[in-house]
């Protein structure tokens, strides 16, 4: 399969789907079989270990476990097996490189017994992966996934050629032992239109330059014209360590043209609030964005956003950002009940008109 879209982008694209931002047509049924993954062994005192790997391994040393794959369809199944690197989406949260991607961090530590896995209808097959964590790294936590992705992608559609792809990834975050904590950082903070409309939104720029990874809080107050003050606070999802993100705060309020004040905090357990303060000039006033829960209506048929565009990528990312794991994949490509917690499961589905574009 060849994937262009990015996994940050696609998940800044769910995020604007769950905001009502952006219409994309229905994916096309799947290949007719659902993906389930489990870890072998888990801890009894850590419920998470039922969805992913989580093993403490010290420098030089190897973990080893299997990986339970059931196929629940009714046609057999064969899955690509590989090592990805764990990322920080765009609006936080762990999700994986492509396949193709090069692998240059913690995903470099996985290898497989086997390259590829055929799982007979019905049945399930254990699948041996080994982590070598190398000599001189520090202490610290590092995210990687085991990728396991169909090698017979199924085509349909009449006016374009979609290719759906079906993918699932078990997380493996290894922890090397050692000092070291979670350290939120911020370097800006900006008025912007969220990308493609008129919304408002202010975009902190934050990251964690500490060697554990974390959730942040991050609270922002926005002073403006004739008096106008209000705070809006969110709690962020996973920011791995290393990593910095541009977070898009979708703003409740319609922001009128002027002069403001940006004061942006970003707090962390165990650590002082970090305090970051902006001014910024708005020369169009920029639309409030709908609380959850407030539908949107949608656009007119005659002018639907998604339609007439034979080119489009398709992209359909059902996610619980965090440390994915124990996913499954259905007949269509729905997604269940996280198992345990942070577990991620991602279809992506590319269209085009004699070639694939593009997780």
């Amino acid at each position: 399969m060849n994937l262009s879209l990015r996994p940050r982008r696609a998940v800044a694209l769910v995020a604007a789907l769950a905001a009502g931002l952006i219409w994309l047509p229905a994916a096309p049924a799947s290949a007719g079989f659902g993906i389930a993954l489990r870890p072998a062994h888990a801890d009894p005192n850590d419920p998470s270990t039922r969805a992913y790997f989580k093993p403490t391994v010290a420098p030089g040393g190897t973990f080893t476990d299997q990986v339970i794959v059931t196929n629940t369809g009714d046609s057999p199944v064969e899955l690509a097996v590989s090592g990805v690197d764990g990322l920080t989406a765009a609006t936080s949260g762990a999700v994986y490189a492509n396949r193709q991607d090069p692998v240059t961090k913690a995903g470099a530590w996985v290898s497989a017994a086997t390259p590829t896995v055929t799982v007979a209808p019905h049945a399930e097959a254990p699948v041996t992966v080994t982590v070598k964590v190398p000599k001189d790294i520090g202490a610290g936590d590092h995210l990687a996934g085991i990728a396991f992705e169909d090698v017979h992608p199924t085509s349909a559609g009449s006016n374009f050629a979609v290719t759906q792809v079906v993918r699932a990834v078990m997380g493996v975050q290894v922890i090397v032992p050692g000092p070291g904590a979670f350290s939120v950082h911020v370097d800006n903070a900006a008025l912007q239109s969220l990308p493609g409309t008129s919304a408002a939104s202010v975009v902190v720029t934050l990251g964690n330059n500490g060697v554990r990874l974390g959730k942040p809080g991050v609270s922002v107050e926005l002073t403006g014209p004739n008096g106008y003050k209000k705070t809006v606070d969110r709690t962020l999802d996973t920011i791995l360590p290393g990593d910095t993100i541009a977070y898009p705060l979708a703003w409740p309020d319609v922001l009128k043209s002027g002069d403001y004040s940006i004061t942006a905090t970003a707090t962390a357990p165990g650590s002082a609030p970090v305090v970051h303060t902006a001014s910024a000039h708005l020369g169009t006033a920029l639309a409030g964005v709908p609380s959850p829960g407030v539908v949107t209506p949608a656009p007119a048929p005659g002018r639907h956003p998604g339609r007439g565009y034979p080119t489009a990528i398709l992209v359909v990312l059902v996610a619980v950002a965090g440390i994915g794991g124990g996913v499954y994949l259905g007949r269509r490509g729905s997604s269940p009940k996280p198992p345990a917690e942070e577990p991620m499961t991602v279809l992506a589905t590319e269209g085009s008109s004699q070639h694939p574009v593009d997780r």
